[in-house]
């Protein structure tokens, strides 16, 4: 299955790292990736450790933006969470991804050969026109923002007050004189910048040394930016805009209580800021003007062409062009944070999630297939064939959907959260959730079942009506004979997540990479004992291959494989969050999780 051509490429920048209790070295192992320097560049397909298959991303993540640079409204890069980077050059999307994934806050550059990236960590990387190559500060605190007046001249302030000045050759520390994060650096030449933060502070620097001007305001001040120096303007935290007009700071109305994360403008207009919930503000005179776009989105960053384009970057990958008087939206975003995915046969797959997407993957990509239903998470999907499937969610939403016809829709009048589906036809099908939920589906009509289980319940599977299983919090597991559901003895109070039937036995999936099997116990239900898995992550979900073999996912990108023997960890080449897993009939492996991502496996 291909990326959509909507969706950008990602590489990863530093040779693959399995899964598993390494990962938990990432942290103290960064000293030493930034003294030694990057590998070489690993691929966008990751051969399994085994040689066997290989990961593609058929889905690519959209990771929220955080900040905004350019060259122009063509050819501009933005930086956010996940250690994510993305240029954007005539028309086409390139990214990049770091290995550690420390969320990244700013950028600035000189040239297209010239750009700098900046966030937790003390994680900073250069671009050379080709590749970002990561650069040592002298610090592990978190930079929250990066700025120059050329390439001698670059200043990067981030925690506890900390200032960072590079001078072409290396970095040092300034001393600032305070304690409090800085969130936001500015300025117009090297003997004049501006540095905002924590508890209103403003510092200027006059090439010489930092010092601090008094403030209006005891809010916290995210951005400052100005068109000359003596029209400057910082924005923050519950609506705040403070003003310089060369002599003195002074508090402005914004209007709003939300936290405005950028404040920019272009020549002969007045200024714009953003910030959260698609908060767009403009200036008016001396008063401020608030209305809301993008969907409510939250809004991080903003660059201006210095002649009349703005560029917004926010929630989700999006980015969007204003040309006054109208937007483009350059990236819409694809952040769907999947719990849910399933594969009826070789040419359909199915992903569900957050706000209400149901997307439909085949050779041409995955398009949005989801009815308009507000405020709801869909939690799982399964069904007869790709003709006929069910969704369920938060609220106690489920859907039917069947070719050719309208969306089904149900709503529970119980509102209660369902977590997951599965049946054994169209006229039998199970859906279990929150406070030990059972819902059943005879063809016409949903039932509730008594559980005889108040707790929450997270997954279901069976062989047939006759004999299923749902697993949840504190180590239940339930059995349905056809008549009753009955508990059974599982030796644990962990979480469990999932559970799948082989034709005999039954393992399901939780906590801590506990993974329990069990085993008939001649007509008195099962055996349960726990297996090695060989991970300390949390795992999410488990399914069945046609061959027998068993696959589960979890959390920081950990896919194990099932032999029939031992649990063994497979290299996806990914950190993120994998909530659910499925196998098609082809043996083709899909897993999807947090912020959209999809992965397929073909051995």
């Amino acid at each position: 299955m291909r990326v959509n051509n909507r969706m950008p490429s990602i590489q990863f920048h530093a040779e693959s790292f399995r899964p598993g209790l390494l990962r938990a070295l990432c942290a103290l192992s960064l000293l030493v990736l930034l003294l030694a320097g990057c590998g070489d560049d690993d691929p966008s397909v990751v051969t399994d450790h085994d040689g066997n298959g290989v990961w593609t991303e058929s889905l690519v993540p959209d990771y929220t933006n955080r900040a905004i640079w350019g060259l122009s409204s063509s050819h501009f890069f933005v930086v956010g969470e996940k250690g994510s980077i993305r240029r954007y050059l005539d028309g086409r999307w390139d990214s990049w991804q770091f290995r550690y994934f420390y969320n990244l806050r700013g950028v600035w550059g000189t040239a297209a050969d010239d750009v700098w990236a900046v966030g937790e960590g003390g994680s900073c990387y250069r671009f050379n026109g080709t590749d970002w190559k990561p650069q040592y500060v002298g610090s592990y605190e978190d930079l929250q923002g990066v700025w120059g007046s050329g390439p001698e001249d670059i200043f990067a302030v981030g925690d506890h007050g900390l200032i960072l000045h590079y001078d072409g050759d290396s970095w040092r520390t300034m001393t600032s004189g305070v304690e409090g994060t800085l969130y936001g650096v500015w300025g117009f030449a090297p003997d004049n910048v501006f540095s905002v933060g924590r508890d209103g502070v403003i510092l200027h620097y006059d090439g010489q040394a930092w010092s601090k001007q008094s403030s209006p305001t005891g809010s916290a001040l995210d951005c400052v930016w100005g068109l000359t120096p003596d029209n400057i303007y910082a924005v923050g935290a519950l609506g705040t805009i403070v003003h310089f007009d060369g002599t003195a700071w002074a508090s402005e109305s914004s209007g709003t209580s939300e936290r405005l994360w950028s404040v920019r403008g272009v020549p002969g207009h007045q200024p714009v800021a953003v910030g959260a919930g698609g908060t767009y503000l403009t200036r008016d005179g001396s008063t401020w003007q608030a209305q809301t776009i993008a969907s409510g989105r939250y809004l991080y960053g903003l660059w201006d062409d210095r002649d009349n384009v703005l560029l917004i970057a926010g929630y989700g990958g999006l980015v969007m062009k204003l040309t006054d008087p109208a937007w483009e939206i350059l990236n819409q975003g694809w952040t769907h944070w999947f719990k849910g995915i399933w594969a009826p046969d070789r040419d359909h797959a199915f992903a569900v999630g957050k706000d209400g997407v149901v997307l439909q993957g085949g050779p041409d990509g995955w398009q949005n297939i989801a009815p308009v239903i507000p405020d709801v998470d869909y939690a799982a999907v399964w069904g007869p064939s790709a003709d006929d499937f069910f969704v369920v969610g938060n609220g106690g939403v489920i859907l039917r959907y069947r070719s050719g016809r309208p969306w089904t829709v149900w709503n529970l009048q119980s509102g209660v959260n369902l977590e997951d589906v599965w049946g054994v036809s169209a006229g039998s099908v199970f859906a279990v959730g929150e406070g030990g939920a059972i819902v059943h589906f005879d063809g016409r009509s949903w039932e509730t079942m008594d559980s005889n289980t108040t707790l929450s319940l997270a997954a279901v599977h069976g062989r047939s009506p006759l004999d299923v299983y749902a697993v949840g919090l504190g180590g239940t597991i339930l059995h349905f004979d056809g008549i009753v559901w009955s508990q059974e003895e599982s030796g644990t109070d962990q979480g469990l997540e999932g559970v799948w039937c082989t034709d005999e036995d039954v393992f399901a999936v939780g906590a801590d990479g506990l993974i329990l099997h069990g085993v008939p116990a001649g007509g008195k239900g099962m055996v349960w004992s726990t297996q090695d898995s060989h991970t300390i992550f949390t795992l999410f979900d488990v399914t069945g291959a046609p061959d027998g073999s068993l696959y589960a996912s979890g959390y920081s990108g950990t896919v194990l494989h099932y032999d029939g023997q031992q649990w063994e960890i497979m290299d996806t080449g990914h950190f993120d969050r994998l909530n659910t897993i499925t196998i098609d009939p082809g043996n083709r492996l899909y897993t999807a999780g947090l912020w959209g991502l999809i992965l397929d496996y073909q051995p």
